[in-house]
């Protein structure tokens, strides 16, 4: 089995963990400019969405300290190659 993120941006609250979590792994520093993961706010609709730059490497550590469920780690089945 493959885990990968699994997005439920209705679930956001905006805490931004996701994104400090992953800017102190892979930058050693608190800085929401710098990590792979961003959360943006929809004054408006008082929604959060999320969205991972090209730079992500997928390491599943943002989804691990996501305290709401927005982002949650599943595991899908391989895909498997026909020949």
């Amino acid at each position: 089995m493959k885990k990968v993120i699994a997005i439920a941006s209705r679930l956001c609250t905006g805490c931004s963990i996701c994104a400090l979590t992953c800017s102190i792994y892979w930058c050693d520093e608190f800085n929401l400019e710098k990590g792979f993961v961003q959360v943006k706010r929809y004054d408006h609709e008082g929604l959060f969405n999320i969205t991972f730059s090209s730079g992500c490497r997928y390491c599943l550590r943002c989804a691990e300290a996501c305290p709401s469920g927005a982002l949650r780690v599943v595991e899908t089945p391989e895909q498997v190659k026909i020949t």
